[in-house]
C-alpha cells in the first residue's frame, strides 16, 4: 500500500501544519496541487488518514497533519512548540500557561514537557487530554521504516520510537486567587486585569518549522511574571533552577535581555496560594544564579550541590600564556580546578553558531585547555551522561580534588527527606 501512496506524501507541504481543507482550498486555487485536484475535503481527509496509517505522515491533532521530516528534524525540546501551534490552529483563542508559556517566552527547560499546558474555565475539563497517536494505526514495520529514513537524531544518536511519542494537552484552571469560587472560572473582579495582561505573542522561530503560517497573528501567552510565579513552585528543584537561572541572566528568547529581577515577579507571587509553594519559590530563587549560561550549566550547579560539593565560581576569566583570555564555566579556587560542562551540541552545530567546523572547534578547545593546564590548573570536563548518573560526576569531582561543603541550599521542600539537595552534610 505504501508504494502507491508515496507520490502523495512527496506532494505534501513541508515545514508547516496543514488540514484537509487547506489542501482542498489550494487545489481549487489553480494548478500546483495536482495530487489533490478534483478531490473533495472528505476524500482528501481519507487519503491523509491512509498516509498516516502507512507511516508516511504524522497526525499532530485530530485533522491536523505534519510531514514526518519536519517533526523528526526538530529538536526534541522544540516539538512541544509544534504541538502548541496545532492547539492554536484548533482553538485560536487558547491561552497558554505554565511550562508551554515558558517555552513560548523562550526560556529553555531541563526536561521536554509531556503536554501542552493551557487554561480552562471548567473544572470538568481540567487534567490531561491525550493526543492521537502520531502514526495512527501504522504497523511496527511502517514505523521502523519511517525511523530508518531519518537515521540520525538531533543530538547525534540514533532515532528511537520515543521520537514519535505524541504530546497531549493538559488543561489547568486559573490560579485560586483569581477565582471567585474554587470551582469557578476566572473571577469577574480579576478578569479585566488578566485579559489585559495576556500577551499576543509572536510564534518563536524554529529552524525546521514555520509557525508563522499557523499563528500569523500571534498566540495568547500569559505574561512572564505570572508564568514564573505559577510554575516554578510546581517544578522539581533542578527544573526550577534552570528556569530562574535563565530569567536572572536575561536568556529569554533569541536575544539577551536585561537580567530578570524579583521586582518584576513580586506582583504575581500572591498567586502562590500555599506556604510550601512560597518556600519552594524562595529556595529556587536564592539558589539561582544568572552566571550559568546554559541549561546544562544550571543542572550541573544543582548536581554539584546535591552531591555535597563546594559551590564553584561561575564565569571566571583567565589570561592564558599565549596572551589570549578565556572564561571558564566553573572554578574552584582552593584546589585550582576548572570545570567545563560539555554539551556536545556546540560541536554538531559549530558552523551555524560560529562559522567554524567541528574540527576547528575541537582544536580551539584543546589549545584553550592546554593553556589552562599551563597555569597549573586541573581541567575537569563533564557531559549530560555524567549529570544523568550522579555517581559518575561524584567520582570526577572527588578525583579532581573538589572539596565537600557544609552549605545548605534551602531546597528541602522540593525533595523527600532522603533526597534533599544541598542539605547540611557531614564531611566524608
Amino acid at each position: 500500500m505504501a508504494a502507491h501512496l508515496t507520490p502523495l506524501a512527496i506532494a505534501l507541504p513541508r515545514g508547516r501544519l496543514f488540514r484537509a481543507k487547506d489542501l482542498w482550498d489550494s487545489s481549487r486555487a489553480g494548478p500546483g496541487a495536482g495530487a489533490w485536484a478534483g478531490s473533495d475535503v472528505e476524500g482528501i481527509g481519507r487519503r491523509l488518514s491512509a498516509l498516516v496509517d502507512a507511516g508516511e505522515l504524522l497526525r499532530i491533532r485530530r485533522g491536523i497533519y505534519l510531514h514526518p521530516s519536519t517533526w523528526l528534524e526538530t529538536a526534541s525540546w522544540d516539538r512541544l512548540l509544534i504541538a502548541a501551534a496545532a492547539v492554536h490552529l484548533l482553538a485560536p483563542e487558547t491561552h497558554f500557561c505554565r511550562t508551554t508559556a515558558l517555552a513560548l517566552h523562550g526560556i529553555g527547560l531541563l526536561h521536554p514537557p509531556d503536554a501542552v499546558t493551557v487554561r480552562t474555565t471548567r473544572n470538568s475539563e481540567s487534567g490531561f487530554h491525550p493526543a492521537p497517536a502520531l502514526t495512527g494505526r501504522a504497523s511496527t514495520t511502517a514505523t521502523e521504516r519511517l525511523l530508518r529514513a531519518h537515521k540520525q537524531a538531533h543530538d547525534g544518536g540514533a532515532r528511537s520510537p520515543a521520537s514519535l511519542r505524541a504530546i497531549g494537552t493538559r488543561h489547568h484552571q486559573y490560579p485560586r486567587t483569581l477565582r471567585d469560587r474554587l470551582r469557578g472560572g476566572l473571577g469577574e473582579e480579576w478578569k479585566p486585569g488578566y485579559e489585559q495582561a495576556v500577551l499576543r505573542y509572536p510564534f518563536p522561530n524554529l529552524e525546521t518549522f514555520d509557525g508563522q503560517s499557523t499563528a500569523a497573528q500571534g498566540i495568547y501567552v500569559e505574561p512572564l511574571g505570572l508564568v514564573l510565579a505559577d510554575t516554578v513552585p510546581r517544578l522539581g528543584f533542578a527544573d526550577a533552577v534552570v528556569v530562574l537561572d535563565a530569567y536572572k541572566a536575561g536568556r529569554v528568547g533569541e536575544r539577551r535581555h536585561p537580567p530578570g529581577t524579583l521586582s518584576l515577579v513580586e506582583p504575581s507571587l500572591r498567586l502562590v496560594a500555599s506556604a510550601r509553594g512560597r518556600v519552594r519559590w524562595d529556595a529556587a530563587w536564592h539558589f539561582a544564579d544568572g552566571g550559568a549560561e546554559s541549561v546544562g550549566e544550571s543542572w550541573s550547579r544543582v548536581r554539584i550541590a546535591e552531591l555535597g560539593f563546594a559551590a564553584p565560581i561561575l564565569q571566571r576569566m583567565f589570561q592564558l600564556p599565549n596572551g589570549r583570555s578565556c572564561i571558564t564555566d566553573f572554578f574552584w579556587e582552593g584546589p585550582g580546578v576548572v570545570g567545563e560542562f560539555d554539551g556536545l551540541l556546540k560541536y554538531r552545530t559549530s558552523r551555524a553558531l560560529s562559522g567554524r567546523s567541528a574540527e576547528e572547534v575541537v582544536i580551539a578547545e584543546k589549545e584553550r585547555e592546554d593553556g589552562l593546564r599551563a597555569l597549573g590548573l586541573t581541567v575537569l570536563r563533564f557531559t549530560w551522561a555524567d549529570l544523568q548518573d550522579p555517581s559518575r560526576l561524584r567520582r570526577l569531582l572527588s578525583t579532581a580534588g573538589v572539596p565537600l561543603s557544609q552549605r545548605f541550599t534551602g531546597a528541602d521542600a522540593f525533595y523527600p527527606a532522603d533526597r534533599r539537595a544541598g542539605r547540611t552534610r557531614k564531611g566524608r
